[in-house]
């Protein structure tokens, strides 16, 4: 299968994917339950196709006018949002379509799959997510080797997901290809999330404090922000040794210490 694509605009950081085995394997199997699909960035509608097969309801989000008139035969015009994927009113847009289970997919522009990630994560309707990223963003997500490896993105999404790896696109799998490899995870959503969604953001803030200086000793990093006292007392309830680094943490010692953190007024 061979597509024929227009210029990449390099403002939205378009590269089309042209394969068809990374086409097939991100867009299959349908995720049991959902009652919607969202696709973010279907360009020239190569993931789109296939998505619109499943015969549920099908909403794109794109920024680029070039691919409506591609989009029009497979996704109904009031289907099509013509918007920065950053910038969308996802609380309109579930209460208006009253949405439960969302799989969202997407050949996410790299230059925002972070911030869209973050977005993501925060909204419970989306309960499944095939997501494109570059392979060292990826990496930071669900790192192949978990030793030396916990970071602030990770312990994030595996607090309200399960992560699945689901394969690697070279630079050749794009038109035009990029400069770096790419790899395709899966996320389900957990029913019983370890951290509350209502708590996200104050976990978040404690994460980026602790992987901050993720090479370092969580110790010292954590007696020049709170202070010896609270530093020492949190360290023990967690049973950590003020030595360890914060990159050789498991997400079990990782959770043990923001609880830690969370009670040490209560």
């Amino acid at each position: 299968m061979s597509h024929k694509f227009p210029i990449a605009n390099k403002s939205f950081g378009q590269h089309f994917l042209n394969s068809p085995n990374v086409i097939k394997k991100i867009t299959s199997p349908l995720p049991a339950g959902v009652d919607a699909i969202v696709e973010i960035g279907p360009g020239p509608a190569v993931l789109t196709r296939n998505l619109a097969l499943y015969g549920l309801p099908l909403f794109v989000i794109e920024m680029d006018e070039r691919f409506v008139e591609i989009l029009a035969p497979i996704v109904s015009p009031d289907r099509v949002y013509r918007q920065d994927a950053l910038e969308f009113d996802w609380d309109y847009f579930l209460k208006t379509h009253n949405l439960k289970s969302i799989w969202l997919v997407s050949n996410l522009p790299y230059n925002v799959s972070v911030p869209l990630t973050l977005s993501f994560l925060r909204i419970p309707q989306i309960t499944h997510m095939t997501l494109m990223y570059q392979k060292e963003v990826a990496q930071k997500i669900l790192p192949n080797d978990p030793r030396n490896a916990m970071g602030s993105l990770h312990a994030l999404t595996l607090s309200q997901f399960e992560l699945f790896h689901v394969v690697y696109a070279p630079p050749g799998a794009f038109v035009p290809p990029p400069k770096v490899d790419s790899q395709v995870l899966y996320f389900k959503r957990r029913q019983n999330p370890f951290v509350q969604l209502e708590e996200v953001d104050k976990y978040e803030n404690f994460l980026r404090l602790v992987f901050a200086n993720r090479r370092k000793q969580l110790g010292g990093i954590l007696k020049k922000e709170w202070g010896a006292e609270k530093a020492t007392q949190c360290l023990e309830r967690a049973h950590l040794e003020t030595e360890i680094r914060a990159e050789a943490l498991t997400f079990e010692e990782v959770l043990n210490l923001y609880q830690a953190h969370s009670h040490y007024y209560s």
